[in-house]
């Protein structure tokens, strides 16, 4: 039986390119550190974008540091049909099925066709835990979420990284699902 494993809850979030943050924020617009993020040398900004679909509605999210390649939203099943996407559940950071969305700043928009996405589960994990755990990037497994009720969650997406802690993360709608309210741990149960 693996350790347990911290259960996070991640709010929907976006990632911005250099590019893109300057488009929005203004050209050496200095972004302000809210909050170091659970994993190593990410933070969430104070700054917060507003995000927008097909319908004529919006909502409002920080901004993650630091700077990705390509601009992406990660929303909820919840906050996509307010928005009007349709978007299935993919890894974190994979917009090869991201839906279309505008990202609106204090200083300009920009249009993704591929910028918004469900994340699926996933378990983060150094390149150590990997080995330790027998695990590989990519790979699906199955957790069990611990507490008075146990309740296991198949196809969750091993993530490996040299600076990722080992972590079960889950958008608020799957936490929600689960009633998940408190900190919480999980095991890898294959």
């Amino acid at each position: 039986m693996s350790r347990p494993i911290p259960v996070d809850v991640i709010p929907s979030h976006v990632y911005l390119s250099i590019k893109d943050q300057t488009t929005l924020f203004g050209i050496g617009y200095p972004m302000s550190i809210l909050a170091n993020h659970n994993q190593s040398g990410q933070y969430v900004y104070q700054e917060k974008v507003t995000i927008a679909g097909k319908l004529k509605r919006s909502i409002s999210v920080h901004v993650l540091g630091p700077n990705w390649k390509r601009s992406h939203v990660e929303i909820t099943p919840t906050e996509a049909v307010y928005l009007g996407l349709k978007i299935h559940g993919t890894k974190t950071g994979d917009i090869s099925g991201a839906a279309p969305c505008t990202i609106t700043g204090p200083n300009g928009s920009v249009k993704l066709d591929k910028g918004a996405i469900i994340p699926r589960p996933h378990l983060t994990c150094s390149t150590d835990d990997a080995r330790r755990l027998h695990l590989v990037n990519g790979q699906l497994i199955s957790v069990e979420i611990l507490g008075e009720k146990s309740i296991q969650i198949y196809d969750v997406i091993v993530r490996v990284h040299p600076t990722f802690r080992l972590r079960i993360e889950l958008h608020q709608d799957y936490a929600r699902d689960l009633w998940i309210t408190r900190p919480i741990h999980a095991r890898i149960i294959n």
